[in-house]
């Protein structure tokens, strides 16, 4: 059984400070971490490999700049991981572009039987990337879930509706996105995490380098989404205090509001 997880990276909300008198956001320390609910999945899918003889494979959600993320899963407990290089010109938020490459990454692994990624990201708040997936591989998709058990050709799944859990099932293979905090994390294995970053023991072969443009045509990687600028209100204007009787306000009203149109 194979499972592919789909990970990405997010800016360490620890670096970060808002200066609400300045309005603005000051970036002291630029570190990525792995997506929490993306991190959740990856947990998902190690729980399934404990139990029974389970692949686990990550692959990015996003184009990356390192495999950080990719050689922290791998320490985690993952079997594999796909880094996909020559992406750098892929929009980093266009989903639909990076669907097409993961769906020809899931073709070049030989296919998956359960696709687990996070149900949301944790800096643009988008949980579309599941839900394209899936329609673009045409499997069967069950969101926001907080468990995940496979139990022979079929997986079940808990999801919180309306304050009640409720459990499903679906036939493999399907598609699962994970709830932020669904399950308590493990921690990277201290030896494997060492061993990865200085490239030596087997680890290190688990880390696989692809290039985009072996994946997929330049065609399809052209961004989907448009870009129209910024629009901003116009600045508001102070109002005029009108005292008197109910007339006498009225009329005042009046002439603000015919200045108004006429200007």
């Amino acid at each position: 059984m194979r499972i592919v997880v789909i990970l990405g990276r997010v800016l360490d909300p620890g670096g970060v400070v808002v200066n609400r008198r300045a309005g603005r956001i000051f970036i002291n320390r630029e570190e990525y971490i792995l997506q929490p609910a993306d991190r959740c999945a990856l947990e998902m899918a190690l729980r399934v490999k404990d139990e029974g003889d389970a692949e686990v494979v990550v692959l990015p959600r996003a184009p990356l700049s390192d495999d950080d993320v990719l050689r922290q899963a791998l320490a985690t407990g993952a079997n594999r991981a796909v880094y996909v290089g020559g992406a750098a010109n892929v929009p980093a938020h266009d989903d639909a572009v990076w669907t097409r490459v993961l769906v020809a990454a899931l073709e070049r692994l030989g296919g998956a039987d359960l696709i687990l990624l996070g149900a949301t990201t944790l800096d643009t708040g988008q949980s579309q990337l599941g839900p394209r997936l899936a329609e673009a591989l045409g499997w069967p998709q069950i969101t926001d879930a907080w468990a995940a058990k496979v139990d022979g050709e079929r997986v079940e799944v808990v999801r919180s509706v309306g304050g009640e859990y409720l459990a499903y099932e679906a036939g493999l293979p399907v598609l699962v996105t994970v709830v932020p905090g669904a399950v308590k994390l493990r921690y990277p294995d201290g030896a494997g995490l060492i061993n990865i970053y200085k490239g030596v023991g087997e680890i290190v072969e688990r880390l696989e380098q692809w290039d985009v443009s072996e994946l997929v045509g330049e065609e399809k990687l052209k961004p989907l989404l448009e870009r129209r600028g910024q629009d901003f209100p116009p600045q508001r204007e102070r109002g005029v205090r009108a005292s008197g009787t109910v007339e006498e306000m009225a009329q005042a009203a009046a002439s603000a509001l015919l200045q108004r149109v006429q200007r």
